[in-house]
């Protein structure tokens, strides 16, 4: 219990210093709305048109209220971490009695209880506003646990990455990658039942469809599949975490055979 405070402490730390960045999130939110309106006309316009779609756009509507969410509330801590690698902060962190890998996640889910209720209140008003419906309220109510979930296990990846400066000095290329990912793999846009069979294979062998298009599914599919879903996430946090811990186990001895 003790060893849980101080990792809340770094949690309580990174909740205020993301409140005082306001501007960021306002703009987070302006932009979330705009990306709604965008999509809510394309796909208002494809079904005047009576071009065939796999479900109704005011579904998708709420689909990608959902992934965006998710998308747009997960913390980018690992921009930081790579800058503490750049500068050679991060020796400093050996010398602290907790485990930096921890301390990186508490600051992520202080973050996080900043960005994910106003964002949410985003999601959800631009989208009704936009359709003029409501979903399943309880497809609402699973969408909330599961998304700040995806959302977490979102940002212990891109923590990999962060630490992955190591060796790359600028892991720059590698986030290009992983976002073109999870757009494509994720199903950020459309529901991966758009995609080829073989390109869904493909998806589930990763951890992207379980941070977005699993919980947006919701939205259309109902919650049959929740239990599924919550084995998913937990395998891909556990997962996650265990590789992240590895990767800095890995770095901090390259540094001290190094002798930095």
């Amino acid at each position: 219990m003790k060893g849980l405070k101080k990792y809340w402490a770094f949690a309580r730390v990174s909740f205020r210093e993301a409140r005082s960045h306001r501007g960021e999130l306002y703009g987070r939110g302006l932009f979330f709305a705009m990306i709604l309106a965008v999509f809510a006309a394309l796909w208002r316009a494809i079904s005047e048109a009576g071009m065939p779609l796999s479900a109704r756009p005011h579904a998708l509507v709420w689909y990608l209220a959902v992934t965006e969410w998710i998308l747009l509330s997960a913390p980018l801590r690992h921009l930081e971490v790579q800058e503490e690698v750049r500068r050679g902060d991060v020796a400093y962190q050996l010398s602290r009695p907790v485990a930096y890998p921890r301390a990186l996640l508490a600051q992520c889910l202080g973050a996080l209880l900043v960005r994910a209720p106003p964002l949410g209140g985003v999601a959800f008003l631009a989208a009704f506003a936009y359709t003029r419906e409501l979903p399943s309220g309880i497809a609402l109510l699973w969408v909330v646990p599961f998304g700040l979930l995806a959302s977490l296990v979102m940002a212990e990846l891109y923590l990999v990455l962060g630490l992955v400066a190591f060796w790359l000095r600028d892991a720059t290329p590698l986030y290009w990658v992983c976002g073109k990912l999870m757009f494509i793999l994720g199903g950020l846009m459309l529901p991966l039942e758009l995609y080829p069979r073989w390109l869904q294979l493909v998806a589930v062998c990763t951890p992207y469809p379980s941070l977005l298009a699993g919980p947006a599914g919701f939205m259309l599919h109902g919650t049959a599949g929740a239990a599924t879903l919550a084995l998913r996430l937990l395998f891909w946090a556990g997962a996650l975490c265990g590789l992240l811990h590895l990767v800095f186990w890995r770095a901090t001895r390259t540094l001290q055979l190094g002798g930095g």
